[in-house]
């Protein structure tokens, strides 16, 4: 019986979390189906990752959704000869789709990772009409179905909610891990681990980090990424007088091989957050989290019990939670080994991808009955 073939179609291939969500969902794959990726504007560090277990990637050097652009990307879905069109993004989304329905495919499968609050109306139309001709919008959490059906005008039938998953943490000791970082960093190790851009919330961090008490001043605080904002956040460290205590580690694909040597992860995002794939990894290694009440990071984290949420936007709120944790080793570890249990159990990436798969069954019985 020959396999089904899944384009998973992207904007570009970083290592963000929608990019890893897709290469999870390709090494997870069934032997019922064989995933390919079709990245409409560039590669990136993604590409290498995905090559290297064994899929065929594709890259088209697009611009933009218009009508030239969306016939290049048509053709490059006839040659791929898809049974099933997985668009990731808004952008993907919406090239994606028109580029599916002009080389004959119907099933088409459209993922929401985030709540992007930042989407123009025209965006959001765009949305809402694409959402006719698809089978079903999956959403990595209840907040992304929330606004998928707010905001976006998604009808509720199509939603369907399948929360990320990741793959169990690597074997490594905390001392090891602290081989991954500048050797000189005094502990206790604060970390953030995401794109250096506003809405996720890193000048709020460093707000707090400079209104710690004295007495818990001495550990390091470790920005590991990079992006747009990272000048200015040098910037504020330095106007704070908390810049011999901050480090920008930049982009770190390694970023697993080091977080057992921190002893706490921020997530600070602003607006909009899918679930937070730094965060469930951060909890997979034993770490207690604290974050912004937003998007879906409520439910990844269990307020008081595998981490803290204070609200967004709010340095005393993240201060006075840093400082609480910091303050209690011991209750750092409780709420640690609370949240590996909790991904073990809620977050992984083979259950994730076998709930896709039958989404992907359900749409290709629909297109065959059609």
């Amino acid at each position: 019986m020959s396999r089904a073939r899944v384009l998973h179609v992207v904007e570009a291939l970083g290592v963000g979390g929608l990019e890893r969500v897709v290469a999870s969902l390709a090494r997870h794959a069934s032997p019922e189906f064989l995933p390919e990726v079709l990245a409409l504007c560039a590669g990136g560090g993604m590409q290498e990752i995905l090559e290297a277990d064994g899929v065929r990637v594709r890259r088209l050097p697009l611009r933009d959704y218009y009508p030239g652009s969306v016939l290049r990307a048509a053709r490059a879905v006839r040659a791929a000869g898809p049974d099933v069109i997985h668009t990731h993004g808004h952008f993907a989304g919406v090239a994606g789709r028109l580029a599916a329905r002009l080389a004959g495919v119907r099933a088409l499968v459209h993922h929401l990772h985030t709540a992007d609050s930042t989407l123009r109306p025209r965006h959001r139309r765009l949305e809402r009409l694409l959402a006719r001709a698809t089978r079903r919008v999956v959403c990595c959490s209840e907040a992304v179905a929330r606004h998928a059906r707010a905001d976006l005008g998604v009808p509720e039938d199509l939603t369907v909610v399948v929360r990320n998953g990741i793959d169990p943490a690597p074997e490594i000791s905390r001392e090891a891990a602290r081989a991954h970082l500048p050797a000189d960093l005094p502990a206790p190790i604060v970390g953030c681990v995401a794109a250096l851009a506003p809405h996720k919330g890193q000048a709020v961090l460093l707000e707090a980090w400079g209104a710690l008490p004295p007495s818990l001043r001495g550990g390091s605080l470790v920005f590991a990424g990079d992006g747009g904002e990272r000048a200015a956040l040098e910037a504020q460290a330095a106007r704070l007088g908390t810049g011999g205590t901050v480090h920008f580690l930049g982009l770190r694909p390694d970023v697993r091989s080091f977080l057992p040597a921190l002893d706490l992860l921020v997530a600070p995002s602003i607006g909009r957050e899918g679930l937070g794939l730094a965060v469930l990894e951060a909890m997979d290694a034993g770490l207690t989290v604290v974050a912004s009440r937003t998007g879906g990071l409520p439910e990844a984290i269990e307020d008081g019990a595998t981490g803290l949420l204070v609200p967004e936007r709010d340095p005393a709120a993240l201060s006075a939670a840093l400082a609480a944790l910091l303050a209690d080793a011991g209750r750092r570890s409780a709420m640690g080994t609370a949240g590996r249990r909790r991904v073990e159990r809620e977050f992984r990436a083979a259950p994730m991808t076998r709930r896709i798969e039958a989404i992907y069954e359900a749409a290709m019985t629909v297109q065959r009955a059609a």
